[in-house]
């Protein structure tokens, strides 16, 4: 059976924590074996503390090729500033686990990436690109055709349109809505409950609807 180690704490590692117990609930497939986490916690939900997110803890864990790991500390508040740990770590993209809720509808011609997870009643649909390190929140839908990069980051009841492209890190806030064939750029913020028309620029925030720029993320 597969090892998991999630690398976070209280937060999006819960609610990774909480999709692999669901999906153990239908069909045994990961072995928990607990978190690392930087903080003092000694444990999450009942799970260990293994360590902390560095790189010798995680190479201990991957010598054993049975365990997989989940980043979970991209979100907006985090941002582009937490990749570098991330990058540090040298793990390899084959040893991230891709975690889908058995709720979940995704479409068998969706491509989907390394370490993403995908939440309860989410739906995917066909022709879909879902980079690495993507995280889409409960009953969000993907529309067909539409391309998520690396990192971004779907939020829980937001719709994304058919051919979309949400870019490097880009997020999506809840509720919020898009258009068919615009782009999110690249760790972007579209807040919540927002209507988007058209292209959002590389590092904006934007709201409202229509939504529109207020400021950046830099």
């Amino acid at each position: 059976m597969k090892k998991l180690i999630i690398m976070g704490g209280y937060g999006n590692g819960s609610v990774v924590q909480s999709t692999v117990e669901d999906i153990n609930a239908v069909e045994k497939q990961w072995e928990l074996l607990g978190f690392l986490n930087d903080g003092d916690l000694t444990e999450v939900n009942g799970y260990p503390v293994l360590g902390k997110i560095d790189k010798a803890t995680v190479d201990r864990y991957l010598a054993d090729p049975d365990v997989y790991f989940f980043y979970t500390l991209i979100s907006v508040k985090l941002n582009y500033r937490y990749l570098s740990k991330l990058t540090d770590l040298q793990i390899p993209e084959e040893r991230f686990a891709t975690i889908i809720h058995p709720t979940a509808v995704v479409s068998k011609f969706a491509k989907i990436g390394y370490g993403v997870c995908i939440q309860p009643f989410v739906s995917v649909g066909p022709n879909t690109r879902i980079g690495n390190h993507v995280q889409i929140f409960a009953q969000a839908l993907v529309g067909h055709g539409a391309k998520l990069d690396n990192y971004s980051y779907v939020a829980n009841n937001a719709c994304i349109g058919a051919d979309v492209h949400l870019k490097e890190g880009a997020y999506l806030g809840t509720n919020a809505t898009t258009l068919e064939f615009v782009s999110l750029g690249e760790w972007s913020v579209t807040g919540i409950g927002s209507v988007v028309l058209k292209d959002v620029p590389d590092y904006a925030k934007v709201v409202g609807s229509p939504a529109r720029v207020i400021g950046s993320t830099k």
